[in-house]
């Protein structure tokens, strides 16, 4: 497995496949097409409750928007020193929050400590 970047690796068989099935034909855009409503009819079901679904284009703009929606300027998130947001994300976090800041946390196994926290 290759963990480094979503844009870098390539994608599963079954992923591609999809893809391309999904792909054919014409679709209402911007959430509102029969596949849009599907994967928020199940992300209701995973969570049992009714949820908002927000797609996006890499998991660094995943990543960026989740901690900038629960931060503000000038903000710190927390996360361990060697996680994927404080190695691989170049700084998206930040700019998207505004100036919102990351600060790295040391623990055993890729855990936070405590302690140190």
């Amino acid at each position: 497995m290759f963990f480094a970047s979503d844009n870098w690796a390539g994608v599963h068989p079954d992923i591609s496949a999809n893809l391309t099935r999904h792909a054919a034909g014409i679709a209402t855009a911007y959430g509102d097409g029969d596949l849009d409503r599907a994967v928020y009819k199940r992300f209701n079901e995973i969570f049992e409750r009714e949820v908002a679904v927000f797609f996006v284009a890499t998991g660094t703009a995943a990543n960026a928007l989740s901690l900038t929606a629960y931060n503000k300027p000038g903000g710190i998130s927390f996360a361990h020193r060697e996680s994927h947001v404080i190695e691989d994300e170049c700084g998206a976090p930040e700019y998207f929050s505004g100036g919102s800041r990351l600060h790295a946390i040391d623990g055993a196994l890729g855990k936070m400590d405590l302690h140190t926290l």
